[in-house]
Order: C-alpha cells, then sequence, then structure tokens
C-alpha cells in the first residue's frame, strides 16, 4: 500500500484531535514515549523553526511537532525503508508533506543530511537495548525500534551535535536506566546537558524514561525536573500529564 488507506496488515488510527496515524497492526506502534518526546521537544524550543527528527519512524514525534509549531519544518531521518514509507504517507495523509519531509537514511551517514543548514531543535527516542541483551522480536520492525542494531544514543548524541544551530535544543529520550549513559553520550559529543526530567509511572516509582534537553552553549548546572503520569489515587492521568497532552492537542 502507498496511498492513505490503511493495508491489510495497518490500522488507522487517532493520533490527536485533528492528526490520524496508519501503522502496522503488530509493528512499532506510537506509545507515550512518542508523546512525552514531542511535548519536551515543543516546550525546549517553542519559536523552532527547523526541526530534525532522529529515527523519525512511522512520522508519530514530527507530526506531533509539525502540528504544535505551525512555523516549523520538519526533517525526518529513519533508515528502516517500511517506516520511512509509512511517514511519507501519514505526512501526505494529514496533509503536512510540505512541513514534514522523511528521508530514507541513516543517522550516522553525513550523506543523509548533507548541505542542510543547522536544526533549531532536534530530537530523538533511540533505541535502548545492545544487541544481546535481550530476545529479539521477529518483526524487523519492531526489532529496529527497540534494539541497537544501527546505533544508540551515542549516535543519536553525536548526529544532534553535528546539526545543532548555535542557540539549539536537542532533546533526547532514553529508558530509565540509562540517565547516565545519557549524560555521557551527550558530553562526548561537546553539548551541554541543561535539562533532565525523569518520567515515573506513579509517584514514587522508578523512572520509565529519561527525558535530556541539551545545547551547545556550557551549562555549570544540570536541572533535574520529575514528571508523574497517573495520580496518586485511582488510575487517571496527572495533572502535569493531562497538561503536556493537551499542548499537543491529544485529549477531547
Amino acid at each position: 500500500m502507498s496511498g492513505p488507506d490503511p493495508g491489510p496488515d495497518e490500522t488507522l488510527d487517532r493520533l490527536s484531535n485533528t492528526l490520524r496515524i496508519l501503522q502496522r497492526r503488530r509493528g512499532h506502534r506510537a506509545t507515550s514515549d512518542d508523546v512525552l518526546l514531542a511535548w519536551a521537544g515543543a516546550e525546549a524550543c517553542p519559536e523552532a523553526r527547523r526541526v530534525l527528527d532522529l529515527g523519525t519512524g512511522k512520522g508519530t514525534v514530527a507530526l506531533l511537532l509539525a502540528r504544535r509549531l505551525p512555523a516549523a519544518h520538519v526533517v525526518g531521518v529513519e533508515a528502516f525503508a517500511q517506516s520511512q514509507r509509512l511517514a511519507v504517507r501519514n505526512a501526505a495523509l494529514n496533509g503536512l508533506s510540505a512541513r514534514f519531509e522523511p528521508r530514507l537514511g541513516d543517522l550516522r551517514d553525513r550523506a543523509v543530511l548533507a548541505g542542510e543548514a543547522p536544526f533549531d531543535l532536534i530530537t530523538g527516542a533511540p533505541p535502548f537495548m545492545p544487541p544481546g541483551t535481550g530476545v529479539l522480536p521477529r518483526d524487523a520492525q519492531r526489532a529496529a525500534g527497540r534494539f541497537e542494531l544501527r546505533g544508540g544514543i551515542e549516535d543519536y548524541a553525536e548526529a544532534a551535535a553535528r546539526y545543532l544551530a548555535p542557540g539549539g535544543r536537542a532533546v533526547l529520550l532514553m529508558d530509565g536506566r540509562s540517565r547516565a549513559r545519557t549524560e555521557a553520550a551527550i558530553a562526548r559529543a561537546g553539548l551541554s546537558c541543561r535539562r533532565l526530567t525523569g518520567v515515573l509511572p506513579r509517584p514514587g516509582r522508578p523512572a520509565t524514561f529519561w527525558i535530556a534537553v541539551a545545547g551547545r552553549a556550557l551549562s555549570e548546572t544540570v536541572e533535574v525536573h520529575t514528571l508523574v503520569m497517573r495520580a496518586a489515587e485511582g488510575d487517571g492521568w496527572s495533572a502535569a500529564y493531562r497538561a503536556a497532552r493537551a499542548a499537543l492537542d491529544l485529549d477531547r
């Protein structure tokens, strides 16, 4: 399938009040980490005009950012061809082809973005499982989204440093066990970590994700924050996570 209608193994789903997304029924699906990364990116650089989404997949984060930042042009880089084709279709489905450009290529390959001007905002949610640390999914798309088959946080940080504008922000999301690794990767790439947000599923629980905001200018201190997704009582979203979802127009 190449058009806006879902194929036999695809679903057409609501992404926000105004966005729809095609995704594979048993493939790598849109999840809360996409929402968190898009929200954090828009918060870190609300005036961004040029946005780069590393490992853009089927375009979930890029679509949310394109809608949240109406003056921005978003370039996505995706090495897995099946996902990149979905991203192209999702851009067309939502009338965003002129503002979201999904490119097929490996983010470690400088030729993919050769000649591009620097970007105000760069986002990425690297896979976080080195090969051999778990059972590789049989589905190639799911495997690429979870395992570091084409690099991990170190490669994402290096790419962000390569293309980030002087006053820009790089926003990277990793799993909750990878805070030290993420900070080390950012420093090794020559960037300075400005803010870290630990995302907790509930109060008192360990972080499920860490979101790092980095820039070129040296920062002596790192602001550390937490965002709790679910309220202490019941199963409802916390006020903070409801606000993040509302900023992306996710809730009715």
